[in-house]
């Protein structure tokens, strides 16, 4: 074994070179380590004791030369900008020379198995080939001091067992103290430590790092925030320059507020890296996020990155941990590190022991800065210069992160329509599709989604609701120039949106009107019907409609109560407990629809049942009348499509003689359509008049045969 062990000098011309590589540091590291176990090897054989002493003085001068050697070399490859992955580890977590030869002990016999044999003889036990900490310490000290510094290396607080160490490493027999227990270097160390420098294997599903980018994507909102936390973390950093600290910041907001973006830009201003783990992910794959910390850290400490936790306080409560939260803040103090945390809400209020330096919330958007952020994320595409930004940033109350994914969506929705074009050009529908698509709500299982066809010339009603309709239109329509322009925003503190009341008889229009706003003003609808909200449990009325307003903030959508009687009916008197109970729903219906900031529009059939007090708080009130003669009129001109094969129709007769709604027209056109394609005939005359009939017959009334006249008797033909 003496043979594969050789101790030879240091070459004095090599001295002054840098290192090839990190290959080439290792070989001179190992040249020593052969030098500290030939020296071990020699005392072992030699019985004499001046003999002994003589030896150890040569074999100390040697190794000691080394050493000088090795740190030469070592400084002069850094400074060149020469990886070398032990230095770089040593002043990263700041150890000791001592702690260096350590570890090179224990990365030697993951290189070359003869240091395993080697391990084995001296340390005179059959099957023991990992090092102790004893036998590291007789291996590299050279006075009984240093023996006790090497020993007091691997105390479990130490860099050592926390960073280096393999942790589950089972002992092959029962050792007494720790100082005979073997140890082995954890398997991300020894990757490292022969260089690789990349992310570890284990943590590339849930981590990433940020090195520095020549160009960052710009800001998007929240700047007066940004120039806080830099000057902030400038001051922190200028405190605590001597030593280690520890910081914990917590960043909360939105999703896709822009927390991530923040810190980089943050840390490219200080010239900081980041390394991001996300603790959602870790938490999905079975794992503690109080195992992971030290890993996580070590990883960031490798790469000199500030470590950021994302999804912090959410993987948590996904985990059924919030109640760990201050343990695992206590955790993270100890590090001594930087240590950002990214969550939706706040985690101050669970950290008992005040280990958060400070908590930063990033909110909404201004309407300002929203507008800002749509123009400066479509700078980069072709869109069409008509689309009006100030209605869509109004109308959509996104996030950065959500105008960026829209952006891209209405992309690829305008390639799809020219798939030759290379830059294809985003229309106004390509947006409004897109930003739809963004949106993450559950409306659909309070309400039916209404997919609107008509537009106002379908809409026959008389001129001054009409133009109602239109002015509620562009209120929302012209919502920035108002509110945000004209400053009405700061006059208010919640209700920009419009609430709407429509009364009228059965079939008068009041659903096609709600119906041509939304087309009109590209938006979803969603229909409610009332009566399945009303519960005559105390309470849950207002929690049914709480959760559809909770639903709709996201989507913006217009929202249509049906019905609405049945939550009003005659109640502006108070006759006893219930009815003042009701009357608090109502108040509560309308509390919600002056707080939304879209659409909200309730329908009734009977306006007089509705307390005048109620009345004031609607933006607009459209009463829809039962259509006159000359309104039934052109609603029987117009309610056949173009490819139905009609008779000779007597319009004015319809209009005039068969007084029906709007609605009751419809189905009387749809019914007849029927009866004339089941006997392959056109739509004519006596095909209305049988379908008339049926629509009297839901109402058990009777046709007046002799207000027919003599188109009477077309009633008794098959």
């Amino acid at each position: 074994m003496e043979d594969l062990f050789r101790i030879t000098k240091p070459s004095a011309r090599m001295a002054s070179l840098p290192y090839g590589d990190n290959q080439d540091y290792l070989d001179e590291e190992m040249q020593w380590l052969n030098g500290c176990i030939a020296l071990q090897l020699a005392m072992n054989s030699i019985e004499d004791e001046n003999d002994k002493a003589r030896v150890y003085q040569r074999y100390a001068r040697v190794l000691e030369d080394w050493r000088q050697h090795i740190r030469s070399r070592s400084k002069i490859s850094m400074d060149q900008g020469v990886y070398l992955a032990l230095p770089y580890l040593v002043d990263t977590f700041m150890l000791s020379e001592l702690e260096m030869q350590a570890i090179m002990v224990c990365l030697a016999m993951e290189l070359d198995r003869k240091y395993e044999a080697a391990y084995e003889v001296l340390q005179e036990d059959n099957g023991l080939r990992l090092p102790t900490p004893e036998f590291i310490a007789r291996l590299i000290s050279r006075s009984e001091e240093q023996w006790r510094e090497v020993i007091e290396l691997f105390q479990p607080n130490r860099a050592l067992p926390r960073f280096f160490l393999r942790k589950d490493l089972k002992p092959v027999r029962q050792q007494g103290s720790y100082i005979g227990k073997p140890v082995q270097l954890d398997a991300r160390m020894v990757i490292f430590l022969s260089g690789n420098p990349f992310l570890a294997d284990s943590m590339i599903d849930f981590c990433h790092l940020y090195l520095g980018e020549e160009e960052l994507p710009p800001l998007m909102g929240n700047e007066a925030v940004q120039t806080r936390l830099r000057n902030w973390m400038k001051k922190r950093f200028e405190q605590n320059l001597s030593e280690p600290v520890s910081l914990i910041v917590s960043l909360y907001g939105k999703p896709g507020i822009g927390k991530r973006l923040h810190l980089i830009h943050l840390a490219n201003h200080i010239g900081e890296y980041l390394m991001f783990a996300d603790c959602e992910k870790l938490v999905r794959k079975g794992r503690d996020l109080s195992e992971w910390l030290t890993e996580l850290f070590r990883e960031a400490a490798i790469h000199r990155a500030m470590l950021v936790l994302l999804h912090f306080r959410e993987a948590l409560e996904e985990a059924n941990m919030l109640h760990r939260l201050p343990d695992l803040l206590d955790e993270i103090a100890a590090l001594n590190y930087v240590v950002f945390l990214l969550s939706e809400k706040p985690c101050l209020p669970f950290d008992e022991n005040r280990r958060i330096m400070l908590e930063i919330e990033l909110p909404d958007l201004t309407d300002r800065e929203r507008l800002e952020t749509w123009r400066k994320a479509a700078e980069a595409h072709a869109v069409d210069p008509a689309v009006d930004w100030e209605s869509l940033s109004t109308r959509f109350p996104f996030t950065p992160g959500q105008i960026v994914k829209a952006i891209h969506m209405a992309e690829e929705l305008a390639r799809w329509d020219d798939p030759e074009a290379d830059n294809p050009v985003i229309h106004w529908h390509h947006l409004i599709n897109a930003c739809y698509k963004q949106l993450n709500h559950k409306l659909e299982q309070k309400a039916k989604r209404l997919k609107p066809k008509h537009s106002f010339d379908d809409l026959i009603l008389p001129e001054p609701q009409k133009q109602k309709l239109i002015h509620a239109c562009n209120h929302i329509r012209y919502k920035h120039t108002v509110y945000e322009k004209w400053g009405f925003n700061r006059k208010l503190s919640y209700g920009t949106g419009i609430s709407m009341l429509f009364s009228g008889p059965p079939g008068t229009g009041k659903t096609m009107a709600a119906e041509i706003m939304a087309k009109e003003l590209d938006m979803e609808i969603y229909k409610v019907d009332t009566a399945q909200i009303i519960s005559k449990y105390v309470g849950e009325t207002e929690k049914n409609l709480q959760e559809i307003f909770k639903e709709a903030e996201s989507s913006y959508a217009i929202l249509f109560f049906d019905e609405a009687d049945a939550i009003f009916g005659k109640r502006s008197e108070v006759k006893d407990a219930h009815d003042k109970y009701a009357n608090t729903e109502v108040a509560f219906l309308l509390q919600k629809m002056e707080e939304y900031r879209g659409i909200s529009i309730l329908a009734t059939n009977f306006l007089q049942n509705i307390d005048e007090a109620f009345l004031r708080r609607f933006n607009y009130i459209i009463r829809f009348p039962f259509p006159d003669e000359a309104e039934r009129e052109r609603l029987w001109r117009h309610i056949f499509p173009e490819e139905t094969p009609l008779q000779e129709l007597d319009y004015a007769f319809l209009a005039q003689k068969l007084r029906l709604s709007g609605g009751q027209i419809k189905n009387v056109a749809i019914t007849a359509a029927f009866l004339a394609g089941g006997a392959g005939e056109s739509v004519g005359m006596k095909h209305i008049l049988k379908a008339y009939q049926y629509e009297l017959d839901k109402y058990n009334r009777p046709v007046d045969r002799k207000e027919l006249g003599d188109y009477a008797a077309l009633l008794d033909e098959g």
